[in-house]
Parts: C-alpha cells; structure tokens; sequence
C-alpha cells in the first residue's frame, strides 16, 4: 500500500507545479526564447513607403492614445515607435492591463512587437509572475483587448487612404 502510496503524494505535489509554469498556455502567444507573453508580426502595405506608412501611425497614435494621461506614453527614435499603455479589463473593477507596443517601419511593411504585459489589480505584476491572475476568464478578455489594439493598427497601417 505505502509504495501505491508514494508516487500518488509525488503526482499531487508536482502537477500544481507544472499547472503554474505553463499559465495562460493556449491563450496567450509566448516568445520561444525569452518565455514571457508577447505578440509579434509583420504587416505590409506595398502602396506605402515608410513616409506615408509614419503618417498613418502618428494619426493612428492621435486616435487611440491619449498623452495626457499619466499611464500613457509614446517615444519615437528614428523609424521605431513605442506606446506605452493599459486597458482596463471589461466589468472588472480596478483591473488593468498594461503593456509596451513597439512599431518599426520600413517601406511597404513594418513591425509590431507587444511585450512587458504587466496586470494590475491588487498590485502590479508582470503577467508571467504566479501573484498575477490565472483565471481563463481574464486572460482571455486580456487577450481579446490585445487582439482589438493590434487590429486596429493593422487596419490603419493596410488602409490606403
């Protein structure tokens, strides 16, 4: 019976532990290398070259962000664009999500890398960090917010007008 026993107590101990390490697994995209949620793509707009794509992102910026606010950030060093920002989670009070939204441009196409997804509620922690939240439901809405910010910049970088 102890030796039936063992490898049960072994087995509950060590599922919890593997549960943990793979949170949000299916929901969120993770970078292969660094492990952390991240979201990362390349678009392009043949008809645009990198003047005509920067327009388009600087009205895209003005529609969407507001820089007046003191969560809200936007820094430009050469054809790299980044926003820093956070989307309160739906019917969810003093929950948020943050994160940094990175743009390179070039001619007929550009880069968008979503990293640093930090969750704040009763305190701030990167997404990854186990004091985070691991209900499904949240991190799909979490998902679902990042999604509709990366959509609206892929319609506004392919538009051609």
């Amino acid at each position: 019976m102890i030796k039936y026993l063992l490898p049960l107590l072994a087995a509950l101990f060590v599922m919890p532990a593997a549960a943990q390490k793979n949170k949000g697994k299916g929901i969120l995209p993770r970078d292969s290398i660094t492990d952390k949620f991240c979201y990362t793509d390349v678009g392009e707009n043949a008809n645009a070259d990198k003047a005509a794509l920067q327009e388009k992102l600087e009205k895209w910026i003005k529609q969407n962000y507001n820089t007046d606010e003191e969560h809200t950030t936007v820094a430009q060093d050469g054809d790299t664009w980044t926003i820093h920002d956070r989307e309160a989670l739906p019917q969810r009070a003093r929950k948020f999500v943050a994160y940094d939204l990175t743009v390179d441009l070039k001619d007929g196409r550009y880069r968008y890398k979503l990293t640093n997804l930090m969750y704040t509620a009763t305190g701030t922690y990167p997404l990854e960090d186990k004091m985070a939240t691991d209900k499904k439901s949240d991190l799909r809405e979490i998902d679902e917010i990042l999604e509709r910010v990366l959509g609206s910049l892929n319609a506004a970088l392919q538009s051609e007008w």
